[in-house]
Parts: C-alpha cells; sequence; structure tokens
C-alpha cells in the first residue's frame, strides 16, 4: 500500500472514533494501515504532530460548517456552533485538541474568517486579531469542557455530574437524587448546549455593546 499524509490522517481519524485519542499511537495506525510503523514518519515526525494534525482536520470541518450571516455577529455566532459541532463530533480527540494551536491551513482559514468579520465590525487589525483570539479562546474553552465530559467513562461522567448539580442547583432543586444524576448525564449535551449559549451570547453582546458605544452611529 501507498501510504500518504491523507490516508494515514484519515485512519488515525477513524481510530481515534472508535478507540479513542489517548490510544491512538502510531504502532497501533501502522498495523492499521497494513504498513510498518517506521514508514509513517516520513509523514509524521511523532505522534504528537500527527495529532495537530488532526485537530486541524476538525478545524477544517469546523470551517467548512459556517454559514455567512446578515451581520458579523451572525457570522461569528455560526462559527462558534460550527466549531462545536465539529469538536463534539469527536469528544474524546476534542477534548484533547481543542486546548491546542495546530499550525496548520485550516487554523488560518478559521483565524481569517473570524478576524475578517471583527473588522466589518469596525475593529482595525490588531484589535481584531486580539478579539479573534479572545473569541476563539471563550469558544474552545467551553467545547473543552463538554469533550472532556462526553470522553468521560460512565462511572465518571456521573460522578462529575453528580458534582455540578450539588455545586450549581437551586434551592427549588434540592439535593441531587441518583435518578437526577442519570436523567443529566443522559441529557448532558443539551444541558451544556445551553451553558454554551449563554456564554456565548453573553460575549457577543458585549462586544456589540462596546462596539455601538465606541461608534454610536454604526450598526452590527
Amino acid at each position: 500500500m501507498s501510504l500518504s499524509r491523507e490516508l494515514i490522517l484519515e485512519t488515525a481519524m477513524q481510530l481515534a472514533n472508535s478507540e479513542g485519542a489517548r490510544s491512538l499511537t502510531l504502532t497501533r495506525l501502522g498495523r492499521a494501515l497494513g504498513a510498518d510503523p517506521t514508514a509513517l514518519y516520513r509523514h509524521f515526525r511523532n505522534k504528537d504532530e500527527l495529532l495537530l494534525a488532526m485537530g486541524d482536520q476538525i478545524m477544517a470541518e469546523a470551517v467548512a460548517g459556517i454559514e455567512p450571516g446578515k451581520s458579523w455577529l451572525d457570522t461569528l455566532r455560526s462559527a462558534a456552533w460550527s466549531m462545536r459541532r465539529a469538536y463534539l463530533a469527536r469528544p474524546a480527540l476534542g477534548a484533547q485538541s481543542a486546548s491546542r494551536f495546530t499550525g496548520g491551513e485550516a487554523e488560518m482559514q478559521l483565524v481569517d474568517t473570524i478576524t475578517a468579520e471583527l473588522t466589518k465590525a469596525g475593529l482595525d487589525s490588531e484589535a481584531a486579531a486580539r478579539h479573534g483570539r479572545a473569541f476563539a479562546e471563550v469558544v474552545l474553552g467551553h467545547i473543552g469542557i463538554t469533550a472532556t465530559l462526553l470522553s468521560l467513562p460512565t462511572d465518571l461522567q456521573e460522578q462529575d455530574v453528580a458534582i455540578g448539580l450539588r455545586v450549581y442547583a437551586t434551592p427549588a432543586q434540592g439535593p441531587a437524587t441518583q435518578s437526577m444524576v442519570r436523567t443529566h448525564v443522559a441529557t448532558a449535551l443539551e444541558d451544556e448546549d445551553e451553558v454554551f449559549r449563554t456564554i456565548l451570547e453573553t460575549y457577543l453582546e458585549g462586544l456589540r455593546s462596546t462596539l455601538s458605544t465606541a461608534r454610536p452611529n454604526r450598526r452590527p
């Protein structure tokens, strides 16, 4: 079999999906490809370089899912949710990748897309770059938390959710029961989606308000 960077990356993504990113090794990948693992080093110097390439592939999927909106707010909102969908489609890999810079082509495309929208909003290039990184870190920060939760074994998910219910419960909810815990584990993604929505909309509203105050005649 003739190995290419694209084939190795595709197979690695499939293995990460089925077995988890932490269990992925170049030896395991070589067996799946029917190749000597040393042949992989012609394309990737080590496992970390492979993981960064896999993270960039997730970003490519995120970029592909962005729908340009009528305003910069709409486009940034679409970018955030597209990033969330792409990373959470592979929670184990998403948990590892959300906190890493890949330096790849897709990451640059995502940065350029976000920065361009912030420039449309009226920010100069320096401010757009700074706010672009802030936006990405706000979005990816919560995505990483959710991906970590979803990639845990069931018993640890229940433990995590039980703690969350105890710490963040309202007085009306009272102490969490085991049935409550299991219900929240089953609907964890929906719960996390609502938290993500709150974070995203609060951030975007703050940015919109800041820009409106600085430029009262500019509309978002």
